[in-house]
């Protein structure tokens, strides 16, 4: 039994997205124009730019976790809640690199250890923001969470891709609507996954 349907994700976010088009699409600008600080033309500022392009993006992620899950959880947010609390940086930093230097490794491993590493530890975000965890907490949870939906949620990320490259093919613009759906949907997800998790067993007694 599947533990979440890709069609109601993807039909999730498109409805979120419709109904609060204005916010998101300014959060999806916002994140497009920090993403793109990395392109200046001087090879002399690249070395600067690119870090603070990745701590602002870091940041922002943070804020779109949050934001994501109010609305997925019924509620509504504002644009001003996306800087509005950066409590749990330095967890959510040294998770990213760690889940970062992991995945790296596992594509060097023949490519696909780094997709099922990647898919394994891809909520790690979710725990620190959602449920306050440390950095090896959080991807010990989200292994938990992806156990027994891998193959599920790499479909899904195929279909978030082909979403995301439709939006680039509507002359660019439209990934200001694929990109906050995207985010959306995996938000979606992530709940359907926490309501069907199989928690572990016990551990059996000690004889004394």
């Amino acid at each position: 039994m599947k533990r979440f349907q890709i069609e109601e994700a993807v039909k999730y976010g498109w409805n979120t997205v419709k109904t609060n088009l204005g916010l998101f699409v300014a959060l999806a600008l916002v994140y497009a124009i920090l993403g793109s600080i990395d392109g200046n033309p001087q090879p002399h500022n690249r070395t600067f730019t690119g870090p603070i392009s990745w701590l602002l993006t870091t940041l922002m992620m943070m804020g779109i976790i949050r934001i994501v899950l109010k609305f997925v959880d019924g509620g509504k947010a504002r644009f001003s809640e996306l800087w509005a609390n950066f409590d749990g940086f330095l967890r959510y930093f040294g998770a990213s690199i760690l889940y970062g230097l992991i995945v790296f490794g596992g594509l060097i491993l023949l490519i696909v250890p780094g997709i099922i590493w990647a898919i394994r530890f891809s909520y790690y975000g979710y725990f620190i923001i959602d449920g306050k965890c440390g950095v090896t907490e959080s991807l010990r949870k989200s292994t938990e969470l992806t156990k027994g939906s891998k193959m599920d949620l790499f479909v899904f990320g195929l279909a978030i891709l082909g979403i995301n490259v439709l939006g680039i093919l509507c002359l660019g613009i439209g990934v200001l609507v694929t990109i906050p759906l995207s985010w959306l949907a995996v938000g979606h997800v992530y709940r359907k996954l926490q309501a069907t998790v199989v928690p572990a067993a016990p551990a059996a007694p000690t004889a004394n």
